[in-house]
């Protein structure tokens, strides 16, 4: 997937960012996204209900303190006018950063083309996340993830972690 993401536009990058949340996000009324129930989502990510389970929560693959974990990502959070209600997930699950990521590109997407300076900074701030948070989460689970308890979720743990990295690759060139 080496540099895809120069074929994609806003749109469809944002598309990809937004499915990819949707099939990380605890399953609704029976099956999810990934046609998986929630006992099953939960065997797969839950580490205080199975042992084999792994996080998705970026806490758990970093050196990081949390507490200045969770404020980094609320400041860039709150960078672009958004805030978490109290029933959110936390600010470092996998969905709530591919979400930041999929509205990231929503706005690049509405972005006034005469507008090249807030583009390029628009692009930046994504590099930035990309290469702080989303991309060592990835990295994290997708060391992580044990087939035998996650078989469901390897091609979608993959994909993400193939389109994250030509989307920082991309984003790279973008800055250069």
């Amino acid at each position: 997937m080496t540099n895809d993401s120069a074929c994609l536009d806003a749109a469809e990058r944002s598309d990809i960012y937004k499915s990819l949340a949707s099939a990380f996000t605890y399953p609704q009324e029976g099956r999810g996204a990934t046609n998986v129930s929630g006992a099953e989502y939960t065997s797969a990510f839950d580490p205080s209900v199975s042992e084999g389970a792994c996080s998705l929560h970026e806490a758990s693959y970093v050196d990081q303190d949390q507490s200045s974990l969770f404020e980094e990502l609320t400041r860039f959070y709150d960078y672009f006018g958004l805030s978490r209600s109290d029933d959110a997930l936390l600010p470092d699950h996998i969905a709530v950063e591919l979400e930041f990521m999929h509205y990231l590109t929503y706005l690049e997407q509405q972005m006034d083309a005469s507008k090249s300076g807030d583009l390029k900074s628009l692009r930046l701030a994504q590099r930035d996340f990309l290469t702080r948070h989303l991309r060592r989460l990835l990295n994290g689970v997708n060391n992580k993830l044990r087939i035998d308890v996650a078989k469901q979720y390897e091609d979608i743990v993959h994909t993400a972690v193939e389109f994250v990295n030509a989307e920082t690759e991309w984003l790279n060139d973008k800055a250069a």
